[in-house]
C-alpha cells in the first residue's frame, strides 16, 4: 500500500501505472493528465506526483469495462 502522504517521482509513477516517462513528460507539457508540483523553476526542476492527487485523478479517469 503506498502512503497518501508520499509524493513519487516520474520514475516511480511510470513504474506504477506501467506508461512511460516520456508519456508523462508530454502529458505535462499540454497541461493534461496527472497533477504534479514541480519543485524548482525552469527546464530543471523536480517533478514530484503527490499520491492523493495520482489517486483522485485515477478514481476520476476510471471506466467501467463490461
Amino acid at each position: 500500500m503506498i502512503d497518501e502522504d508520499k509524493f513519487l517521482t516520474p520514475k516511480q509513477l511510470s513504474e506504477m501505472l506501467n506508461i512511460s516517462i516520456s508519456k508523462l513528460a508530454w502529458d505535462r507539457m499540454q497541461n493534461a493528465g496527472i497533477p504534479f508540483v514541480k519543485l524548482k523553476e525552469g527546464q530543471r526542476g523536480s517533478v514530484r506526483y503527490p499520491m492523493t492527487k495520482v489517486n483522485e485523478y485515477l478514481n476520476k479517469n476510471m471506466k467501467a469495462v463490461a
